[in-house]
């Protein structure tokens, strides 16, 4: 049977005389080249009650041909003969596959991770410096501070850094605009100055993570500015924030980190360090950031490992003149580098506000 093909006038009214005279269908299939359905179909249209027509001819008289409606809306739309529409149902179970499997192999590149466990082999006791809120590019930062500071840490024994976000004022026209009149330099810049500041100390970090002044560049084109200086100090990426589960000779020490948390105080710099112990499972040194308020806190708080010392700690910054916090209210950032100590037989924890004073007290620890 040929595809289907409009009626011509003269086939219309030829149809008509057949059925006038009750010829036998397939005799009717025969003189038109036609499916049953389109000559049903037809016959229909010609809006006369007819007798059914079987394929011997016989007939009821008092039955008329009726065709259902989607049935009969499918025939009138195969007079149009799309050649490419692609209107076929999909079987989408590849496509899925797919996604899966990509998804996969672009989570074993990411290098963020929430938890890392670093290990250091030493019979001595070492020191982690927590450095936080860089701003590098702002013109109110205390540069000469800052690599002094990162030279000490270059020269120290046995001491480690770990890095707690806002590396890079970063402003940008997406997010915070009026801050770019207070650049130096602009973001490219800022950004091949602290890949050569993480670069320098780079045997000595441990783990960065990303502060909001960072991620406003992932934001904005998905570029990940932290992601990009951990690789290039080989060290442990903790995104937002994470846990480093430290090992110092024997002793395995829970630290805690992040940029910023919730239920800050004015009044108690290191209460969202303490709820962030309280949510988050408890630790033996938690650091916040971001509010340029320096603060150490010694104390003894009860967790899952029992009623132990533990420190709890706001880095500062070297950003000391902030437009935004004076207008918030806030005064003139604490340059601050806590450093922490670490006993590599018991476990033991010292907490320095000063970089200096926690570097001299690590050197009288390992002479003794």
């Amino acid at each position: 049977m040929n595809r289907y093909r409009p009626w011509e006038l003269k086939e219309i009214e030829e149809l008509r005389e057949m059925v006038a005279k009750e010829l036998p269908m397939e005799e009717i299939q025969d003189r038109f080249d036609r499916s049953k359905i389109s000559i049903l179909n037809q016959i229909e249209k010609l809006n006369v009650r007819i007798p059914c027509i079987a394929e011997d001819g016989a007939t009821e008289n008092d039955e008329q041909v009726t065709i259902p409606r989607q049935r009969r809306t499918s025939i009138e739309k195969a007079a149009i003969n799309f050649l490419d529409m692609r209107l076929k149902d999909k079987d989408y179970t590849n496509v899925w596959s797919s996604i899966l499997d990509f998804q996969e192999v672009l989570e074993e590149k990411s290098i963020e991770q929430s938890e890392a466990n670093i290990k250091i082999k030493t019979g001595n006791w070492i020191g982690v410096a927590f450095v936080g809120d860089l701003h590098i590019g702002n013109m109110a930062c205390d540069y000469k501070t800052m690599l002094e500071h990162r030279d000490i840490i270059s020269k120290a024994d046995n001491l480690y850094v770990a890095l707690n976000g806002d590396y890079c004022d970063n402003y940008i026209p997406t997010s915070h605009a009026m801050g770019m009149f207070e650049a130096l330099f602009p973001p490219a810049v800022q950004k091949n100055l602290a890949k050569g500041y993480i670069e320098s100390i780079k045997n000595k970090v441990l783990a960065l993570v990303a502060g909001c002044h960072d991620l406003w560049g992932l934001k904005a084109s998905d570029w990940d500015l932290t992601e990009y200086l951990a690789k290039h100090g080989e060290a442990v990426y903790l995104g937002s924030g994470g846990t480093v589960y430290l090992t110092v000779g024997k002793v395995k020490y829970k630290i805690m980190m992040r940029h910023k948390y919730r239920y800050n105080s004015a009044d108690n710099p290191t209460a969202a360090v303490k709820k962030m112990f309280e949510k988050c499972g408890g630790f033996d040194v938690g650091v916040v950031s971001h509010h340029h308020t320096a603060c150490l806190e010694e104390t003894v708080k009860e967790s899952l490992d029992g009623s132990l010392k533990r420190l709890f700690i706001r880095a500062g910054t070297y950003k000391v003149n902030d437009r935004f916090g004076k207008e918030q209210g806030f005064g003139l950032g604490s340059i601050s580098v806590p450093v922490v100590l670490f006993n590599p037989t018991k476990r033991d924890i010292r907490g320095f506000q000063n970089l200096n004073e926690g570097i001299e007290f690590l050197k009288y620890l390992n002479k003794r």
